[in-house]
């Protein structure tokens, strides 16, 4: 993938991780391409995607403030990226290995689900430094965090404990950092035992409320097709027989 972006797919899990701990796995531009290009190609059998750091210290600190700064890279392309994580039809998790500044905060609240270990911190500086965040970003961490949360993380720069992320829902459980992977990797194996077809309506329709744009109708037809499916005879059968279900999305 690239000497900064690590990515793998087994067993209908998807795995991509930062592997650059001496810029703390800042997201410079060949990093977001190396992302985009793991978004696009995964394949039809990967039902859940993991988003990781092989860092223990740094999880990321958002796009790369020096190319920023000379002009390569601006707001706009690290928001192309996170909207693109957001936008996934799959699950997706952040695994929170260290601490979480900047866009990587957006990057790991545009996933479904966030792991942490504990001792970490979540801040974005921006306004320490003199930058107002995208306004995209700030739709999206007001739109998913409240008025009230995005203004301490936005405009107060406020620093949260692992502790302080738990109690906001900032993430979804702190973990021993000798069991935070064993448990991701767990978390996303259950998500496999369910059915697709049933997940991917109820993230499609949860997304679009989210953002304030449900379609009733068409979500009203997704959740009757769903419930019309095999899946849903599989499903109740396989708890009958007291067997796991052998889902086929259909």
């Amino acid at each position: 993938m690239s000497d900064t972006i690590s990515f793998r797919q087994q067993d209908g899990i998807a795995t991509l991780s930062f592997d650059n701990p001496l810029r703390r796995n800042a997201l410079g531009s060949a990093e977001l391409e190396a992302i985009e290009k793991a978004l696009g190609a995964l394949d039809d059998a990967t039902r859940v995607l993991l988003i990781t750091s092989s860092d223990d210290r740094v999880f990321c600190a958002g796009a790369d403030l020096n190319q920023i700064l000379d002009g390569s890279l601006d707001g706009d392309r690290f928001q192309s990226v996170t909207n693109q994580i957001a936008g996934l039809s799959i699950p997706t998790i952040a695994v929170l290995t260290g601490n979480v500044f900047g866009g990587g905060a957006e990057l790991a609240l545009s996933c479904d689900f966030r792991l942490g270990r504990e001792g970490i911190v979540m801040r974005i500086p921006a306004a320490a430094i003199g930058l107002c965040y995208p306004v995209v970003g700030i739709e999206r961490l007001t739109s998913r965090l409240g008025l009230s949360l995005a203004r301490r993380l936005l405009v107060a720069a406020e620093t949260f404990s692992a502790d302080d992320m738990l109690a906001l829902g900032l993430v979804d459980r702190i973990l021993p950092a000798a069991q935070l992977r064993a448990e991701a990797a767990s978390y996303a194996e259950s998500l496999l035992g369910l059915a697709p077809m049933a997940v991917t309506t109820m993230l499609t329709i949860i997304r679009q409320l989210e953002e304030g744009a449900l379609d009733r109708k068409a979500a009203v037809a997704l959740a009757n097709a769903c419930s019309e499916s095999q899946d849903v005879q599989e499903g109740i059968l396989a708890q009958r027989e007291k067997r796991a279900a052998n889902f086929k999305n259909r």
